[in-house]
């Protein structure tokens, strides 16, 4: 008798389920960011992601992953940066972790190369806005995206495949010249 009625009560209890409006039972599959309050090493993928937006692979090159750029912006932030630039660097994480839930209805990481490219476009058109309207400022804020790209500028093109792939690289530079032709397409010199 107990038996009977428990599967009577689950046999009601999933087909109220069923009546319920789907958009409810959905909620729990759609991506939700949430909010960091540190950098933890996690987010490594998530920085290997920016930086191979930033600075993609090319025929010539590899891109930012490659350098494994996610570290070293996840050590420059921890050792390096000063606590009100680590501020804006984890806050922007947030903002583009939830920018890319809002537009796409998932994380960064999951979002498509172009989908990336065009989220990163935006917010380096913000950055150029807010480094003009700031023009003058005794001590300007930098825009979070300002951040991502010179991190990732930097890491890359101070790592061996930067200096040696992406750029014309002489270990024994030979004798000095002043001026040297430059065409079109040739890659710049590593010093």
């Amino acid at each position: 008798m107990k038996r009977k009625s428990f599967l009577n009560n689950i046999g009601l209890l999933g087909g109220g389920l069923l009546l319920l409006p789907g958009s409810s039972l959905l909620q729990g599959c759609e991506y939700q960011p949430s909010e960091r309050r540190t950098l933890k090493e996690e987010d490594i993928p998530l920085l290997d992601e920016i930086g191979e937006t930033i600075i993609p692979t090319s025929e010539s090159s590899p891109g930012a992953k490659a350098v494994k750029i996610g570290a070293f912006m996840y050590s420059i932030y921890k050792d390096c940066m000063p606590p009100e630039n680590q501020a804006i660097f984890l806050s922007g994480l947030n903002d583009l972790d939830f920018r890319a839930a809002t537009l796409y209805k998932t994380s960064f990481l999951e979002i498509s190369a172009d989908e990336k490219l065009e989220l990163l476009e935006k917010l380096q058109l913000e950055a150029i806005a807010l480094g003009e309207s700031q023009e003058g400022a005794d001590k300007p804020v930098p825009h979070y995206f300002d951040l991502f790209k010179s991190l990732t500028s930097y890491g890359y093109f101070t790592s061996e495949v930067g200096m040696t792939m992406a750029r014309n690289y002489l270990p024994i530079p030979g004798k000095f010249e002043a001026c040297i032709n430059y065409n079109k397409g040739d890659r710049p010199w590593a010093t």
